[in-house]
């Protein structure tokens, strides 16, 4: 992990330095690669700021807090970036065992993937231009319809779109 310590507008001790690097080489336990943490102390006033940032495992945390002195404005930053780690990590591990999407359906009344069936269909036999698909369409009150292209002798999609008007979709080479 990559530890940098900048300071601001203020002194900043080797005995605080090493405080940081300690404190931060203890947030490899919850995730299994920090890339990256950086912690910025600086002077608000009579106050010192510590800003804690922290890269890790496709997530970015960070925490701004300020304290009596740079220790314990890094503590409480600290604190408040575990915690956010530690959220994340519930977050991840409650969508990793939730429940299969397909018991869930079951649970709620729904139909289970077995015993959903495919019904087939054919095609109305005689080919349709496109704007006698249209007619059609709007005579079945149907969202899409699958047609043989009179003039082109393909397999189209004809549908209804959102704006009102209708989209063709022809089947390629």
């Amino acid at each position: 992990m990559k530890i940098r310590v900048t300071a601001r507008h203020a002194e900043l001790d080797p005995d605080l330095r090493q405080h940081v690097e300690d404190k931060l080489s203890h947030l490899a336990h919850y995730f299994d690669r920090v890339d990256e943490a950086h912690v910025v102390f600086g002077r608000e006033g009579p106050m010192s700021c510590a800003d804690v940032t922290v890269h890790a495992s496709r997530v970015v945390v960070s925490s701004e807090q300020t304290g009596e002195d740079q220790r314990k404005a890094f503590d409480r930053a600290l604190e408040k970036v575990e915690r956010q780690i530690r959220r994340h990590k519930e977050r991840v591990r409650d969508r990793k065992h939730g429940e299969r999407t397909a018991d869930a359906a079951a649970a709620a009344g729904g139909i289970p993937p077995e015993e959903i069936g495919i019904v087939p269909e054919k095609l109305s036999g005689s080919p349709l231009s496109p704007e006698e698909a249209i007619e059609q369409l709007d005579e079945l009150n149907a969202r899409f319809l699958v047609f043989e292209n009179a003039e082109t002798g393909k397999i189209n999609v004809i549908y209804r779109r959102d704006d009102g008007n209708y989209g063709l979709v022809e089947r390629g080479v």
